[in-house]
């Protein structure tokens, strides 16, 4: 069952589910920002694992368009489910042997960033966009 606000004076949650989109989409979206100079090495990985490399432009999807319509709360479900593939992708082509490692100097998990937008993408499936966004009738939202 997906998330339903019964009391409608309850806008610290909506408040809360915005400043997720906000931190999940605005960061991610600096990581997509970057590939528009370069999209070699996300070429060079698909090529690498026998897959087409005109498939990298893909990025700009989980990267720039859905973080950007994610922000403004349009269709979250589907896009949150855009990023958590991207992520997953991420991981599985470029990330596959750091899964299990942890930083010895900062004892960070060494794809954390990656594992924060996982996770965020994911509870914004379940969560839907909140009160404030463009969207709001469709199971998308």
């Amino acid at each position: 069952m997906y998330y339903k606000d019964t009391n409608s004076n309850n806008n610290g949650v909506h408040i809360g589910i915005l400043l997720l989109r906000i931190v999940i989409g605005g960061i991610l979206l600096f990581h997509g920002i970057s590939k528009l100079h370069d999209i070699s090495f996300v070429k060079i990985q698909l090529v690498n694992h026998a897959l087409p490399s005109i498939w990298a432009y893909g990025v700009y999807i989980g990267e720039i368009v859905a973080p950007i319509l994610l922000i403004a709360g349009y269709r979250t479900r589907f896009f949150s489910m855009i990023i958590a593939l991207n992520c997953l992708v991420a991981i599985f082509l470029v990330h596959k042997n750091e899964i299990f490692v942890i930083n010895p100097d900062t004892g960070a998990w060494a794809i954390e960033t990656l594992g924060l937008f996982l996770g965020g993408a994911i509870c914004l499936c379940f969560l839907g966009g909140g009160k404030y966004v463009l969207s709001k009738k469709s199971k998308w939202d």
